[in-house]
C-alpha cells in the first residue's frame, strides 16, 4: 500500500463530502487531468483507501428503519475472533473498538425489532463476550459527513 500525498488527501476530502462529484470538476479542483485523476481513483480503490460509494438515505425510507447501539464488554482483549464473528452479521453496520469500561460499540440496523433482538442474542452468546447492553435509537437528529 502506497502512502497518501496531499493531492490524494484532497481527492478523498472532496469525495467524503460529495461522492457524486463529477470527474471533470474533481480533476479541476485538485489540478489534475481527468485521465490522471481516474488513474489515482483506481489506485485509491484498489489499495482500499476508497472502499465504496453510497447514497446516505433518510431514516424515513431506509430498508432497515429499526436501529440500535450495542455496547459490548469482552471477557478479555484483544478478541479478534469476536470481531470476525460480528463482521459476519449483516445487520451490524459498524463496529468500533473503544477505550473504557466498554470494549466494542456496534451500530445495528434491521428491518424489524425482532431482528434486532436476534442480533443482540447472537452477539451476547458469542464466546468471549461478557455482557451486552442495548440502546434503541429513537431518532437521528443529524448526521455529519466527514470533510
Amino acid at each position: 500500500m502506497t502512502s497518501l500525498d496531499e493531492t490524494d488527501r484532497q481527492i478523498l476530502a472532496i469525495l467524503a463530502r460529495s461522492g457524486r462529484e463529477p470527474l471533470k470538476q474533481l480533476a479541476r479542483a485538485v489540478g489534475l487531468s481527468r485521465s490522471t485523476l481516474t488513474a489515482r481513483l483506481r489506485r485509491l480503490e484498489r489499495e482500499g483507501f476508497i472502499q465504496g460509494y453510497c447514497a446516505i438515505l433518510s431514516d424515513s425510507v431506509s430498508p432497515r428503519p429499526n436501529q440500535a447501539v450495542l455496547l459490548v464488554k469482552l471477557d478479555r482483549t484483544p478478541a479478534y475472533g469476536v470481531v470476525d464473528a460480528i463482521r459476519q452479521i449483516d445487520e451490524v453496520i459498524q463496529c468500533r473498538s473503544v477505550a473504557g469500561d466498554i470494549d466494542l460499540v456496534l451500530d445495528v440496523a434491521a428491518d424489524a425489532v425482532e431482528t434486532l433482538n436476534r442480533v443482540r442474542d447472537r452477539v451476547s452468546t458469542m464466546s468471549g463476550v461478557a455482557d451486552v447492553r442495548t440502546h434503541m435509537v429513537l431518532a437521528t437528529n443529524f448526521r455529519t459527513v466527514f470533510s
